[in-house]
């Protein structure tokens, strides 16, 4: 958005109302932004890796693995459980 015209277009696409001094204004911290961001985009990325994280460290994953428990048992481990239902904290007043 380096010109008025795309930021007036930007305005009316999000349907909000922007007096002519914020209009100002923001053009002015968008000018400021796009000069900050100028050199980053200039960087030539093209032999550049893809990064997935910035560590070192491997996820470990398992195979869900479904198992049939006895039902007794279940219903023990849940803290509140009556009518056949497990009865969670109630979340709406």
């Amino acid at each position: 958005m380096k010109d008025a015209a795309a930021l007036e277009k930007a305005i009316r696409a999000i349907k909000i109302e922007v007096s002519t001094e914020e209009q100002d204004a923001l053009q002015e911290e968008l000018r400021v932004y796009f000069e900050w961001l100028e050199p980053l985009l200039a960087v030539d990325t093209a032999e550049s890796g893809q990064v997935l994280f910035n560590h070192d460290a491997s996820n470990v994953l398992h195979e869900d693995e479904p198992c049939r428990g006895e039902l007794a048992e279940q219903q023990d481990a849940a803290p509140n459980f009556a009518g056949g239902f497990y009865l969670v904290p109630r979340i709406l007043e």
